[in-house]
């Protein structure tokens, strides 16, 4: 299971954790489409595009549009439980990026790097989810 942490440092040793995702399972009603699955499609759709607006952002040096975007993504990320997304948006949001570019560009390719790792995982789960509804 994840445990919450803010250091930056111990953000790659986490394991992603799904129960915040999967506990709204027990949200669904007979006939009704799976939430599980809803959500993780509009979070596979809304994800890549927040993180291009972030990387545009960033290489336009539009503080406002990064820490916008970043936001967005950390809401949505931490209310499904995924910590290791939200923190590294935190952590982009409250950075001073004209005095860090290295940290910026830092952040965005690990937030690149774990997006594109918690993809897989929620792929995996949304096919292992249609599987057993049929």
């Amino acid at each position: 299971m994840l445990e919450h942490r803010s250091s930056s440092s111990q953000i790659g040793t986490e394991e992603i954790d799904l129960s915040g995702l999967t506990s709204l399972a027990e949200l669904k009603s007979i006939g009704e489409p799976d939430l599980v699955v809803e959500l993780i499609d509009l979070y596979l759709k809304d994800g890549p595009e927040r993180i291009q607006k972030i990387k545009t952002a960033a290489a336009r040096a539009d503080a406002t549009g990064l820490r916008q975007a970043a936001h967005t993504l950390k809401g949505s990320s931490a209310s499904l439980g995924f910590h290791q997304i939200s923190e590294i948006c935190e952590q982009l949001e409250r950075l001073d990026w004209r005095d860090s570019h290295h940290r910026l560009d830092a952040l965005t390719e690990l937030l690149q790097y774990k997006f594109t790792r918690l993809r897989e995982v929620l792929l995996d789960l949304r096919r292992s989810r249609l599987a057993n509804n049929r």
